[in-house]
């Protein structure tokens, strides 16, 4: 019964410690308490993976390298879509709050997404 009791706790801490590795500018998602979130999905230059801009307020650099998520090993963190980054940022507590989109050229508009954490 011990035995079964300690592997539980061992496999419930590597299962939480995965999640809580991905990071917004050295800061783990699982550590965010900002009462809201703004991100959006982009794809990077010559490449069809999608990839996620995070604000909560912190310091962005014109390029925002430092509001992109990083994944478990320090890369971005590839997205199949927003939704998919909506549903993984439920398991930290946030919801989606609003969407909205932003007219940037003549044929296209960037989408935002707010997300608002949870009472």
């Amino acid at each position: 019964m011990k035995r079964t009791i300690l592997l539980a706790t061992v496999l419930a801490c590597f299962a939480f410690g995965k999640a809580s590795a991905q990071t917004i500018n050295g800061v783990k998602l699982a550590e965010l308490k900002e009462p809201y979130l703004e991100f959006n999905v982009f794809k990077q230059t010559l490449s069809s993976k999608l990839f996620v801009w995070l604000e909560y307020g912190q310091k962005v650099n014109n390029d925002r390298q430092a509001a992109i998520v990083k994944d478990d090993n320090g890369k971005n963190l590839e997205v199949s879509s927003a939704m998919d980054f909506i549903k993984k940022m439920k398991e930290y507590g946030y919801e989606l709050f609003q969407a909205y989109a932003v007219p940037e050229g003549s044929d296209s508009v960037a989408k935002f997404y707010v997300l608002k954490l949870k009472d």
